[in-house]
């Protein structure tokens, strides 16, 4: 089939961008819609991607692959095609970067601003910063149980990059990290009235996220940075209990993996773990074993269909032994992370990656008595 000579005017100026730039060359199949000004995306919604053409002739045929930044990106591999005047409709499948790229390399990186926090309107704990206010925040009612942040605040804003070449349509190297200071001031509040087993997370913080435009040559690479804070609680109570504590840490974290020549190397790093612990207020009847975290994850997600994420979970466990005597109560903080790669849009031949990395726990108080009779344990500590 003979194409249109506005893309044959296009697929030259792409030959050409690619010999002065040298940093990445499209398949002869790859059509950049982003380089075509008399088309207009229209939507994209699952395997369709429409257009508006101004009456032009349609600019690709079946078995192409169409890219563009518009709609938060896409890259598709056209199956069929229906010009209906100046609106252009076409059935797609997903393509991969290894299938558009003949050489090349991605290469970029995103941080979070002031500006981002403002606008996904989070409780800030002053204007023109990056510091979360989680006081006053509920996690959990119900069943008798309530979990809430009496006081406290955490401040992450990560660097997240992404760098991966390809050669002769396959991905030969790859490294996506998030990385950052993560300042965390926690005071939490469980209140129990009878005996709960939970196991629960919520987001209850507005994620933030901020659009990004790759290039490799002239293809662009779109998506949506993210960072989000889930809360979760785990664990269990066997009766009456309250209990008020936490810490404050600052800690620098990294989180990330990198793949080449067929092997997978983890370049995640804790950084040093060494948390504060805050006044510990415990009256408490029965046994538990209860942990309370927050899990800032930073991601990246491509074209709509392929998220790149790295995660750190602080937290803090409560342990109450009631049977047999000695009544003892351990709490402790700690930190762990993990990393998900969905790695289909880079290359379909790739398995997806995901890990898990139990990080550095720190023992913050151990409260140990004797007794002869079970009775209500009430102690403040320090």
């Amino acid at each position: 089939m003979v194409r249109s000579q506005l893309l044959k005017l296009t697929f030259v100026m792409t030959i050409i961008v690619c010999s002065a730039s040298m940093v990445g060359c499209p398949s002869k199949d790859v059509v950049v819609i982003d380089n075509l000004p008399s088309i207009d995306l229209d939507q994209v919604w699952n395997d369709v991607v429409s257009f508006f053409t101004g009456g032009t002739s349609t600019p690709f045929e079946v078995g192409d692959i169409i890219v563009g930044s518009g709609g938060g990106g896409f890259l598709r591999r056209v199956l069929a095609v229906d010009q209906r005047g100046d609106k252009l409709v076409t059935e797609t499948e997903f393509a991969s970067l290894a299938e558009a790229i003949d050489d090349g390399t991605l290469k970029g990186a995103v941080t979070f601003t002031p500006e981002d926090f403002a606008k996904a309107n989070v409780p800030l704990a002053k204007a023109g910063g990056v510091t979360i206010d989680l006081s006053g925040i509920v996690l959990y009612s119900k069943d008798g149980i309530t979990v809430s942040i009496s006081q406290g605040s955490i401040t992450y804003a990560p660097k997240v990059s992404l760098d991966a070449s390809f050669s002769n349509h396959k991905l030969v190297s790859f490294e996506a990290v998030s990385e950052g200071d993560l300042i965390l001031d926690l005071n939490v509040c469980v209140q129990a009235s009878a005996a709960a087993t939970l196991n629960y997370e919520v987001d209850i913080i507005p994620p933030i996220t901020q659009p990004f435009v790759f290039y490799i040559g002239p293809v662009p690479v779109a998506g949506t940075a993210s960072l989000r804070f889930p809360f979760g609680i785990a664990g269990s109570v066997s009766g009456a209990a309250s209990a008020t504590t936490g810490f404050d840490s600052d800690t620098y974290l990294k989180m990330g993996a990198s793949y080449s020549d067929g092997k997978w190397t983890n370049l995640s790093d804790f950084g040093t773990f060494d948390p504060n612990p805050h006044p510990l207020v415990v009256s408490i009847s029965s046994g538990a074993g209860l942990d309370i975290y927050v899990k800032p994850t930073a991601g990246l997600n491509l074209y709509g269909c392929s998220d790149l994420t790295g995660f750190v979970q602080p937290y803090v466990a409560a342990d109450a032994q009631l049977v047999p005597s000695p009544f003892t109560f351990v709490l402790t903080a700690g930190i762990n992370g993990g990393i998900g790669y969905e790695l289909g849009i880079f290359d379909i031949n790739l398995i997806d990656k995901d890990w898990f990395f139990p990080g550095p726990q720190w023992e913050l108080y151990r409260y140990s008595v004797p007794y002869d009779v079970p009775t209500t344990f009430t102690f403040t500590l320090p």
